[in-house]
């Protein structure tokens, strides 16, 4: 079995983000109950934005997906090599960031394949819905506040890909992520008192929070075993053909 992590920070390269390190952990966890892992960073990857050109609609080729320049389909080839996903993402303004809402409106070709039997179109911009009958594990990682909103984004999106969404968790960190909000270029840069007094000092950073861990190992722990079962593969196999 293999399982796909997509994190959706907007820190590129090697920048260090927790919403990737506790997919790490998460995805580590599953590793340990046998699964092949994969992890990647939407930001690194060159996504276009959709154009709503409603190509793939009609049955012809989405221009983007046939553009060398973008690539998006290198990620739907990884998705669809792929059992499950887990998506692991900051909260921006209570929300998912951006780049994971631009790249979930680029799969509007992979909508257009389970609509088409019903509309009596063809779907050639890409073979294959990879979302369709896979178990998916969706973690938040903030302060505290907006991970509901953050997690609930993906929630109706997956239903209607007929992904299973097998576990969710909100991941609080808190005093290391409220400190975190404050620093800039590696050094507390809040000119509020109150908040220097609190913050400008030694706190467990988010790799020692021993509860976050733990939430995150279930995470990669569930979408194993649920992905993995006999009924959820009879049940997946249902909805594939």
């Amino acid at each position: 079995m293999k399982i796909l992590g997509i994190c959706g920070t907007h820190k590129r390269g090697k920048i260090k983000s927790a919403s990737e390190w506790f997919l790490r952990v998460a995805l580590e966890a599953a590793q340990e109950k046998g699964a092949e892992v994969e992890s990647i960073r939407l930001i690194n990857y060159t996504i276009v934005p959709c154009t709503a050109c409603n190509r793939c609609f009609c049955g012809q080729l989405c221009p983007l997906l046939e553009n060398s320049k973008d690539e998006t389909r290198v990620i739907f080839d990884k998705m669809a090599q792929a059992d499950a996903f887990i998506f692991s993402s900051p909260v921006y303004a209570y929300k998912i960031p951006a780049v994971v809402l631009n790249f979930i409106q680029r799969t509007r070709p992979l909508h257009e394949i389970d609509r088409s039997p019903i509309w009596g179109t063809e779907i050639t911009a890409y073979n294959c819905n990879p979302f369709r009958g896979k178990a998916v594990g969706n973690m938040a990682v903030g302060a505290g506040i907006g991970l509901e909103g953050a997690l609930f984004d993906l929630f109706h999106y997956l239903q209607a890909m007929t992904a299973t969404s097998v576990v969710c968790a909100g991941i609080g960190l808190f005093e290391s992520e409220i400190k975190n909000l404050c620093m800039v270029d590696g050094k507390f840069s809040m000119k509020h008192e109150l908040l220097k007094e609190m913050l400008d000092r030694d706190i467990p950073s988010y790799e020692e929070n021993e509860n976050a861990i733990a939430m995150a190992r279930a995470v990669g722990r569930q979408v194993f075993d649920v992905a993995s079962s006999e009924l959820f593969k009879k049940i997946a196999e249902i909805v594939r053909y």
